[in-house]
């Protein structure tokens, strides 16, 4: 069998080193590709999160006030006929005090059969029982006049002078602006977290960057210069004088 050729010695030599070179040029270059890839990714990682917040003054434009008088009598039409003469003193009170038809609205009677406890005189039993009717009739006036509204609510005494016991609620007091006003306060919200970031990222020696994220906190609806806060939202009725407050939190890329 005849024996294979061997390769000489000097041409094995010179493929050997011809790889080695190519090996040395490409390790640094690759290594460049690398590095530069990792600072490329660090770079569009580097982000900050700011939260910012605004107030928004708002006044109420609409408020609600509620009345009840109620008649307990022994049968439904002594009820009816003692709770009739309450609804005419409500109504009659309210019309005085220049507060329209189209303002109040009366839903239909409440009536429930209920009993009076009547001493017997008796150790056993004390009590017995007397089988007995209460009806009651709720007003609610809706308006956006709040100042004669107020001054009415401020007279109900006058009722109770007459002897017409009438129950009655405080003002709830509404806007009816609230979808403007928020968005005014989430403008101003926002305008804050950028302004913030600005600031921080001035600070760090970079350049604020795209918007990578944007949280919206709950609104809160609470009276003026109120720092009362809830995760669930406030939504103030009691006061006249109210500010939508909008809490936003943005997540900003820095370039550095």
């Amino acid at each position: 069998m005849a024996e294979r050729p061997r390769r000489d010695l000097p041409e094995l030599l010179i493929g050997l080193v011809a790889i080695a070179l190519a090996l040395a040029i490409a390790t640094p270059i690759t290594a460049s590709i690398l590095a530069g890839a990792v600072r490329d990714v660090k770079r569009q990682r580097d982000t900050i999160a700011v939260t910012g917040s605004a107030r928004h003054p708002i006044e109420a434009d609409f408020a609600i006030w509620r009345l009840n008088v109620s008649a307990k009598e022994r049968s439904p039409a002594a009820a009816a006929r003692s709770l009739r003469t309450k609804v005419a003193a409500v109504e009659s009170f309210l019309e005085e005090h220049g507060i329209s038809g189209d303002d109040i609205r009366k839903p239909p009677l409440s009536v429930e059969q209920t009993a009076d406890r009547i001493p017997t005189g008796k150790k056993r039993p004390a009590f017995r029982e007397i089988p007995a009717w209460r009806v009651a009739q709720s007003f609610t006036v809706s308006t956006t006049e709040i100042d004669e509204l107020e001054e009415t609510a401020g007279t109900v005494d006058e009722l109770l002078l007459k002897g017409i016991a009438v129950s009655v609620e405080g003002l709830q007091y509404l806007s009816r602006q609230l979808t403007e006003a928020r968005f005014e306060a989430l403008e101003k919200a926002t305008a804050d977290a950028r302004r913030r970031a600005e600031t921080i990222a001035s600070g760090l020696g970079g350049d604020l960057g795209a918007v990578r994220k944007v949280d919206l906190g709950v609104y809160q609806i609470v009276p003026r210069n109120s720092t009362e806060v809830s995760d669930y939202g406030i939504n103030d009725t009691g006061s006249r004088e109210k500010e939508v407050v909008s809490v936003v939190t943005v997540t900003f890329a820095v370039d550095r």
